[in-house]
């Protein structure tokens, strides 16, 4: 859809983007050829957020069973009648409290969508969750900048929480970029449609993941500290130093200098 038919449509439908809810939509429709290329399986696949339905149309006929979660009022009344006749499922929901339980087409193989930038990390972390551990794959447009952070696991700054608590479960690629001038109203960033593919065997258990996620958190509860000045408002000094010694790890070390494996350690001796 062009920019000029775009607006026309928003104003017959009465809409204004709402940039509250992340609401720029994708005028690119070679990326949203990409997208549903990628996504394309003969499992269920859920859309978070798919605004007048861009990425949505692609997908038909390109999955065994497409579902999609909206929490715009008027976007559900577009992509309802829009689609109408279409093997396809849409629920007005917030993604971040919804039950995916109870969305058709669960459990879901694929989850894709261009994400609400400002609520990015908190959907990433639901894939993590029980009720997505049968997703295989997702396949979703961010923010560049967070879809650096997402794939970065070889220290420095752009090396911290978001990527060593996906890490346990996915692994993480890049698709494609996007211009800002791909998207209408444009955004003031840049972004990337990274890959999220779910690893064969974790890195981190099931029993171990939330000592394994504390600990990250206390690690980086600080960039600037050290790891040993981190840990000790929690653990104490003593014990601190303790663990540190078990993992080999130096306490003087901050903790974007550690490979992920590391903190796997710490969370096997916080047990």
């Amino acid at each position: 859809m062009f920019i000029t038919e775009l607006r026309r449509f928003l104003k017959e439908a009465g809409i204004t983007p709402n940039r509250q809810l992340g609401q720029s939509f994708l005028l690119n429709s070679y990326i949203a050829c990409r997208i549903a290329e990628e996504v394309s399986t003969s499992g269920s696949v859920l859309e978070i957020g798919p605004g007048l339905g861009a990425l949505t149309e692609k997908l038909l006929g390109r999955c065994g069973s497409l579902s999609v979660v909206e929490i715009s009022p008027e976007m559900v009344d577009v992509l309802r009648k829009r689609f109408k006749g279409e093997a396809l499922s849409v629920t007005r929901g917030d993604i971040l409290s919804v039950n995916p339980e109870a969305l058709p087409g669960f459990p879901f193989h694929t989850v894709a969508g261009n994400l609400p930038y400002s609520i990015s990390s908190p959907i990433l972390f639901r894939m993590l969750e029980e009720g997505f551990d049968q997703v295989q794959k997702a396949v979703l447009m961010l923010q560049r900048e967070v879809a650096i952070r997402l794939s970065t696991l070889d220290g420095g700054k752009q090396y911290g929480k978001l990527a060593l608590k996906i890490w346990p479960y996915y692994t993480v690629r890049t698709l494609l970029d996007a211009e800002p001038e791909d998207f209408y109203p444009t955004p003031a960033v840049y972004s990337r449609v990274v890959v999220l593919e779910r690893r064969t065997e974790p890195m981190v258990s099931r029993e171990l993941f939330s000592k394994f996620r504390r600990i990250v958190s206390i690690s980086f509860s600080s960039r600037r500290k050290i790891i040993l000045n981190n840990l000790t408002p929690v653990l104490g000094r003593d014990q601190s130093l303790e663990i540190l010694a078990r993992a080999g790890i130096d306490p003087g070390l901050r903790a974007e200098q550690l490979k992920p494996e590391m903190f796997v350690r710490l969370a096997e001796i916080l047990q």
